[in-house]
């Protein structure tokens, strides 16, 4: 397993930190986990190096994920603990960019939203409603709420 260090400048919220990425190790630092490793939290063991101690993200070739790294700890033996927490807009960000939809919400009735921006030919508009019943969540102690799925579309046809 293998990670890459970097200081990035990006805003942590931005979808492409990497275009702001300065590489901070010259070759990948190779790791030997020792226990099991969290994929969402995980704490990388290195030898130290001042200059990974400006890092604040990183890459795992092994989970293929970047990550934000927090402050350094410094541990016996020369060792330099990196806990990191996943970076989810950055690790997903193709299947992100790829994925076309319209999302719309309405927590108040009435639940068909008119929408003059959305491309439907009112001539072949359908709605369907689902509305699952409303029952006590797995701990007891409060009702989950019901919920309503609206579903609104229609392309016209060749020949309309």
């Amino acid at each position: 397993m293998t990670i890459n260090l970097y200081r990035i400048s990006a805003d942590p919220r931005a979808l492409n930190k990497m275009s702001t990425a300065v590489l901070i190790n010259q070759n990948p630092i190779t790791i030997k986990p020792t226990e099991k490793i969290n994929l969402l939290r995980p704490v990388f063991e290195i030898d130290y190096n001042d200059t990974y101690l400006t890092a604040n993200y990183a890459y795992c070739d092994t989970f293929d994920s970047f990550y934000f790294v927090s402050p350094p700890h410094l541990n016996t033996g020369n060792r330099l603990e990196i806990p990191c927490l996943i970076d989810v807009r950055q690790t997903y960000s193709t299947a992100i960019l790829g994925t076309r939809c319209v999302i719309i919400r309405a927590e108040t009735q009435p639940s068909q939203i008119i929408d003059s921006k959305l491309p439907i030919n009112p001539s072949r508009k359908a709605v369907t409603s689902i509305l699952l019943p409303e029952r006590n969540n797995s701990f007891g102690t409060n009702k989950e709420y019901s919920y309503l799925l609206t579903v609104v579309g229609g392309e016209p046809t060749i020949n309309e």
